[in-house]
């Protein structure tokens, strides 16, 4: 069926995605039934993702209480009662939009409760780049209008946010560089899929290292001598690094979570951030670090501007304080350290890995999967799907509004804590 007849038969709304750092806002959806299918992009991967929060037989929308159907009353009253009974709260946020944080730090405010994002720890990675010895970031439109060179370090982060290169790398309406001319480096393990996509709009190398050797990659680059170590041969190395020096606006990328296996993330992070300030000496370059999909970015800011923390933060003696290791919400379930834990889960299809030895409430969207049955579960609804909202895209500088595509009569996040306080 043809786009035009597609819409015409079936009632067509603009969604703002959630489920993605960029949250792109040129989506349109076709719905019946309250299910909605992507109309206007063929990207296979932003349409699996967004399709599999369609409702289906398994998704739970009545509360429940040791898994036995119960009322959103019922369940909040005994959530009360766990968090009376229960001296130390963990609220561990696994994806949620702007007014869902507010609404977290009120009830922790309340409580007495410790917030922390389960994506913590690639956020912190980042900042301590920035604490130590800092560096320059840039925006999205400014890479797409601009860049003329972008080197894209990592294995995934093409998967992780599928329209980054259609819309921003290689956009087909950039103000002031053609594809034609610009430059792509790709330093990690890419598809050979990916390799020939962006061969057709414009020059591309691979660079095939493991990750753990990017900051040897990048002394070797700048220096353009040759090292054993990184198996490369000295053409490309002399050929990348004439490409460096006649770049006049290079952007380094990468996601944090690319580099979980290596041996020190923050080193390699440390030395691109380096590179590109050095390179800022002579001309102009930039680093654009890509953000979480669970609403990092959103979360981060929120809570910085309103706590001046952006995670791993608890609320005693009157006041919000931080520290990153004793509220690290991660290793407080691992090493049994809290007692009760309320899962906050708007946006993830990850199965929440839950501790049967701890007390879980799982406040989430009705497709949530559990490694364990919680012992209360309330359903709410999803950010840009069923309610409207804002988040925060991942360079930081644009909040956009999510709209409401469907209505399932299920709670926001935001009715739920205010109940619970």
């Amino acid at each position: 069926m043809l786009m035009a007849e597609h819409i015409k038969n079936n009632n067509p709304k603009g969604l703002v995605c959630p489920f993605c750092s960029l949250h792109c806002d040129d989506i349109v959806v076709s719905t019946n039934n309250e299910k909605f299918t992507l109309i206007n992009t063929n990207n296979v991967k932003c349409s699996t993702r967004i399709e599999s929060f369609n409702i289906n037989k398994r998704s739970l929308f009545v509360p429940r209480i040791k898994n036995i159907e119960t009322t959103i009353s019922s369940a909040l009253n005994k959530t009360k009662k766990e968090i009376i009974k229960n001296n130390e709260i963990l609220v561990l946020n696994h994806g949620t939009d702007m007014s869902g944080i507010r609404s977290i730090l009120n009830f922790a405010s309340n409580h007495n409760a410790i917030i922390d994002h389960v994506n913590s720890k690639f956020l912190h990675q980042n900042i301590g780049v920035v604490q130590r010895t800092g560096y320059m970031a840039t925006s999205l439109m400014e890479v797409k209008n601009r860049a003329d060179l972008i080197v894209i370090f990592g294995n995934d982060i093409l998967d992780k946010t599928p329209r980054l290169l259609d819309k921003i790398f290689l956009s087909s309406n950039s103000l002031w560089t053609k594809n034609s001319k610009k430059e792509i480096i790709l330093v990690g393990e890419f598809s050979s899929r990916t390799v020939a996509k962006i061969k057709k709009k414009c020059s591309v190398i691979n660079i095939k290292i493991k990750l753990d050797l990017i900051p040897e990659f990048i002394k070797t680059i700048d220096s353009c001598k040759t090292n054993k170590d990184l198996k490369i041969s000295n053409n490309t190395i002399i050929k990348v690094n004439k490409i460096v020096k006649k770049a006049k606006y290079m952007v380094a990328t990468w996601s944090a979570s690319d580099f979980t296996k290596t041996s020190n993330a923050e080193i390699i992070i440390s030395s691109i951030a380096k590179f590109i300030v050095e390179i800022n000496n002579y001309r102009r370059a930039a680093c654009l670090p890509i953000s979480g999909n669970l609403g990092d970015a959103t979360s981060s800011q929120v809570l910085t501007w309103t706590t001046g923390f952006p995670s791993r933060l608890k609320y005693l003696n009157g006041s919000f304080g931080h520290d990153k290791n004793s509220f690290n919400g991660l290793e407080l379930i691992k090493n049994k350290n809290i007692e009760l834990v309320i899962h906050i889960n708007s946006l993830s299809m990850n199965k929440l890995e839950l501790d049967s030895k701890l007390t879980n409430i799982v406040i989430g969207h009705p497709n949530s999967k559990f490694s364990s049955i919680p012992d209360i579960f309330i359903p709410i609804g999803i950010p840009g799907i069923d309610h409207r909202g804002i988040m925060f895209r991942t360079d930081n500088v644009v909040s956009v509004h999510l709209k409401k595509i469907r209505d399932i009569k299920l709670p926001t996040l935001k009715y739920i804590f205010d109940g619970l306080i």
